[in-house]
């Protein structure tokens, strides 16, 4: 069997495939565009008829040049219209009428006498008087309140004057004596129930200092 010296790819039926597919192409290339012609055609008359629309209903106004001539009106017979020019070159300007000022009227200043001011008086001071500190009572000598948490010098000296000189004699009151010598210490009353200066003074008078710390702390 001789070989014919051709490969498949030159035989004539496959060139003849090739050369079908190629106008088959360049066919739907060529409708292609023959649609997008038409198309823009469609868009571009559809563009003039809205234009018209706008102009006859009078929202659109032509101004200048004069409108080109339309491929799809038809042809109009007799003479041409007259274009009218468009409507700004109509009004011939007017010049603004500008008023002069008045000239000011110039008064020639007035002089006032001007009085100087009277200096008030200063107020009279009051003559210094040096106050002495309040003296506050000091617990006397031997009296061993001020042990008590919370009991100072001036209520150790309000103490003694109401008869209860040291911690032993306050560590005797019963609750109605311990009231009534409260209610005569003024501001200082209600110290003697929220310290509990009594029970404090029971403990030191019965020498427990243990059980005093425990309660109310280190003396």
């Amino acid at each position: 069997m001789q070989d014919s010296g051709t490969t498949p790819l030159q035989s004539p039926g496959f060139l003849g495939a090739l050369t079908t597919v190629h106008f088959v192409i360049i066919a739907l290339l060529a409708v292609l565009v023959i649609i997008g012609i038409g198309y823009g055609m469609k868009l571009a008359r559809a563009r003039r008829a809205a234009t018209r629309e706008l102009e006859d209903a009078g929202h659109l106004e032509r101004t200048g040049d004069v409108p080109a001539a339309d491929p799809d009106r038809p042809a109009e017979t007799g003479e041409p219209v007259p274009v009218e020019p468009p409507a700004s070159t109509l009004i011939e300007p007017v010049a603004p009428v500008v008023e002069e000022p008045a000239a000011p009227i110039v008064q020639e200043p007035i002089a006032i006498p001007v009085e100087p001011p009277v200096a008030a008086p200063e107020p009279a001071r009051a003559p210094f008087v040096e106050t002495a500190a309040p003296v506050v009572p000091a617990a006397p000598a031997g009296s061993d309140l001020t042990r008590l948490k919370g009991l100072g010098p001036k209520v150790a000296a309000m103490l003694v004057e109401q008869g209860v000189p040291d911690i032993a004699t306050l560590a005797r009151l019963q609750p109605g004596e311990a009231d009534d010598v409260a209610s005569r210490l003024g501001t200082f009353a209600p110290r003697m129930a929220k310290d509990r200066w009594v029970e404090q003074a029971r403990y030191l008078a019965a020498g427990d200092i243990a059980g005093f710390e425990a309660v109310f702390g280190k003396l």
